[in-house]
């Protein structure tokens, strides 16, 4: 990573300069040398003829040859006086041809002149990528500045648990009427001070007949979390010929009657609870699970109050429980069985 570091372009575009500007350098001189052995080669022109000196009269003085007057006519007046016949001599030489010249501009200088375009050229663009690479903090992504992070804003702390939608059961549902056991496998969450407890209670009277009493050995399941709770009740129904529960039904000859249940949420489940004690009041309205159909309500609607306490010091937030089930003047106890009732404290 170059994070902190000046960005490698700058460098990287002068050594291209460099090596572009050496190889130019090398291709000039190159061109120089060859054309100094061209014209080395050449022969040297030679030197413009000279006319012959004229032949000397008998009366003229021989000249110096190497002297010649460019503009003086004496001597030619000397050798021939007005009057005198012209003498057809030899005519003058024809002027030297001067020697063939190149037909255009030296193609090495064409050359060397666009290879010093080329590479003014080259400067310039390597130029503006060196500025470019030295402000690429302005460019997205080179350099950035990352933004100040920004606290978050203030927000309402949520609960602990989330409160539990649970459906709510109908006050007086009618007999065979469908929906029931919709909250038979539910619970609430218990939260970090929650309770959850059992009760298997004894015998209870839950209608008397002419000729005895309906009889039911309930049980009883309750969780209560932080502002709600739901209670199941199990009640297992005889008939039975006497007026009261017998500790042992199928022993007093009754007869059984099937099974109903109960479920019930707050708010229409009233629950007090006061340290590890539990109160819950409410009304239970039954249902029966007749067996290949859907669960439906009896039309049996039963006023319950559920008491539950420890039965001694709790152990790892749970110990023995003990309690009693009211309904109207009826009572049923809680049975010893530990196994049976059970409370557990969270937290």
């Amino acid at each position: 990573m170059l994070s902190g570091m000046d960005s490698p372009a700058p460098v990287a575009a002068w050594v291209v300069l460099a090596v572009a500007l050496l190889a130019l350098g090398a291709v000039a001189a190159g061109l120089l040398l060859g054309r100094r052995g061209r014209a080395a080669a050449e022969p040297e022109a030679q030197p413009e003829a000279q006319p012959e000196a004229e032949p000397a009269g008998p009366e003229t003085p021989a000249r110096p040859a190497g002297r010649r007057w460019a503009q003086d006519d004496l001597p030619g007046f000397l050798e021939s006086p007005p009057g005198t016949p012209a003498t057809v001599g030899p005519g003058p030489p024809p002027p030297p041809v001067p020697a063939p010249g190149p037909a255009g501009p030296d193609p090495a200088g064409r050359t060397v002149a666009g290879l010093a375009v080329a590479a003014l050229a080259l400067v310039a663009v390597l130029a503006a990528v060196a500025g470019v690479a030295r402000g690429g903090d302005a460019l997205p992504g080179a350099h950035a500045t990352a933004p100040e992070p920004r606290a978050p804003a203030p927000t309402a702390t949520p609960p602990t648990t989330a409160p539990t939608e649970l459906p709510p059961v109908p006050a007086d549902p009618l007999p065979g009427e469908r929906g029931a056991g919709a909250l038979a496998t539910r619970s609430v969450p218990l939260g970090d001070d929650g309770v959850t407890a059992r009760l298997a209670l004894g015998g209870l009277v839950l209608e008397r007949r002419a000729v005895g009493v309906t009889v039911a050995y309930p049980s009883v399941s309750v969780t209560v979390g932080e502002g709600e709770a739901l209670a199941h009740v199990l009640l297992p129904t005889w008939n039975c010929l006497g007026g009261t529960a017998p500790a042992d039904p199928a022993a007093a000859g009754c007869t059984p009657a099937g099974v109903e249940y109960a479920d019930l949420p707050t708010p229409a489940l009233e629950v007090t609870r006061d340290g590890d004690a539990l109160r819950l009041t409410g009304r239970f309205p039954t249902y029966t699970r007749p067996s290949g159909t859907p669960p439906t309500y009896t039309g049996r609607v039963y006023p319950l109050s559920v008491t539950v306490v420890p039965a001694g010091p709790l152990r790892d937030g749970q110990a023995r429980a003990e309690g009693a089930l009211f309904l109207g003047t009826d009572r049923a106890e809680s049975l010893p069985d530990p196994a049976l009732s059970r409370i557990r404290v969270a937290g």
